[in-house]
């Protein structure tokens, strides 16, 4: 059985504690089941990926869904997480993230999805990913621009697994199991002034869209409000 790790930068935390965390749980996920990863001291995106999979190698379980803090899920994110709770399995793809097709593919072929706002890792490789970061990725020739620019922790993950296991299979999900919804909490953290589609082009939940955004809304009326009323 997998644990759900949701990887939170300071400036989403208010999202991720009042909507994504309830969202999970009014599916019935067991809140034990699920691990909230704060990039507290702004060590930056590929400096706390790897962070965070040091403190997954203590934890006892198959495997893990990583998902990143701008995302919202589909209505039966719970029943098919268990549904497909076992090797590696990519939850999202969108416009510019080619090649877009689903199903299942060894890695050899190049066809994984850039799906970090949603992908399942077997534990087994999170660890070995872990021990691999910590004695090379720093020091590494290949990755030397992305640890400069403390960036593309999907692609240093990919990049990795495409090296360590061509033969691995993995599963491109669609309908995918989240969309990403960035746009509606002030854009990118990492990419500021990016202008591209970085929303699902497997989504057929719309009308949870638009009910978040609609409940996105009225709670930064009503924290506007309260400000006011106390200041």
């Amino acid at each position: 059985m997998a644990l759900y790790l949701v990887h939170a930068c300071n400036q989403r935390l208010w999202y991720v504690r009042d909507f994504l965390l309830p969202s999970m749980i009014n599916q019935g996920i067991d809140p034990d089941k699920i691990l909230v990863y704060r990039d507290k001291n702004n060590i930056g995106n590929l400096r706390a990926w790897v962070d965070s999979c040091n403190r997954l190698t203590t934890v006892g379980a198959d495997g893990v869904w990583h998902l990143q803090d701008d995302v919202v899920i589909c209505k039966d994110f719970k029943e098919r997480t268990e549904q497909y709770d076992s090797g590696l399995v990519c939850g999202f793809t969108c416009a510019y993230n080619v090649p877009t097709v689903a199903g299942k593919f060894k890695l050899s072929e190049e066809k994984m999805w850039f799906s970090f706002p949603c992908i399942r890792i077997p534990m087994d490789i999170i660890k070995e990913f872990t021990e691999w970061a910590n004695k090379c990725l720093w020091q590494s020739e290949y990755f030397r621009e992305n640890v400069m620019r403390n960036n593309a922790d999907d692609l240093v993950f990919r990049e990795w697994l495409y090296d360590g296991y061509p033969d691995m299979e993995e599963l491109n999900l669609a309908p995918n199991l989240v969309n990403h919804i960035d746009y509606l909490i002030d854009g990118s953290v990492v990419n500021k002034g990016r202008n591209r589609d970085t929303t699902s082009i497997f989504w057929e939940d719309n009308d949870i869209i638009e009910e978040l955004k609609g409940a996105i809304e009225d709670y930064r009326r009503k924290k506007l409000n309260d400000k006011q009323t106390n200041s």
